[in-house]
């Protein structure tokens, strides 16, 4: 068993924060924002001392109820400050980018972590494809098709083109390729059925809550 503490980088909510969806950016204290990632840091390497095997980190948006809207950025700053937890990312949400991209910096962040990392790629939920004016009837082809990429791109030693209904690239050949070989421990995160028979056509882990 391997136990993991959910890390949201806390922001300190004034009694007066506007309580409606999306938040107005023009509530936030900068200097908050910067002592809630201290915080996180502090936190997490208490967190380490009591023999945690990882920190879990998800991507939310446009809310101070958990900080991180960038969940690789996230795990790049926290890899830097801890040298023995495995860093666990809950996201990024596929169809909100793009899946090379995702690709490369996850290899990137693997190798810089030292083979640390462990990953989980999200669907996400309505109000978040809202955030960037995507269909929600199309998130879990996009989400599929996504994953679907990155695992490839990960894997496939010569470069490829992609053509897909969601995604289109010419010429893909991804640089760095993630430390672990082929690829670091990766969860489809659902808990329909779809989502268990990709897990298992893929042969992922699956996440579920």
């Amino acid at each position: 068993m391997k136990v993991s503490f959910f890390e949201t980088g806390r922001y300190a909510v004034p009694a007066d924060l506007p309580r409606e969806w999306p938040v107005p950016s023009g509530a936030y204290d900068p200097e908050l924002g910067a002592r809630a990632y201290r915080g996180m840091i502090e936190r997490l390497r208490y967190v380490e001392e009591l023999g945690f095997d990882w920190v879990s980190v998800s991507e939310h948006h446009y809310s101070p109820r958990i900080l991180t809207p960038s969940p690789i950025v996230s795990a790049a700053y926290i890899a830097a400050h801890l040298r023995r937890m495995t860093i666990a990312l809950l996201g990024p949400i596929v169809p909100h980018g793009n899946p090379v991209r995702i690709a490369e910096e996850l290899g990137m962040l693997d190798t810089l972590a030292g083979g640390r990392l462990v990953v989980g790629l999200l669907r996400g939920t309505t109000n978040e494809y809202l955030t960037y004016d995507l269909n929600p009837k199309e998130a879990r082809e996009r989400t599929d098709e996504g994953m679907e990429l990155i695992l490839k791109a990960w894997t496939e030693p010569q470069p490829f083109g992609w053509q897909g209904r969601h995604f289109q690239f010419r010429n893909v050949s991804v640089w760095p390729r993630p430390l672990q070989q082929p690829y670091p421990p990766t969860y489809a995160l659902g808990t329909s059925r779809e989502s268990c028979e990709f897990a298992a056509r893929h042969r992922l882990g699956l996440g579920v809550s």
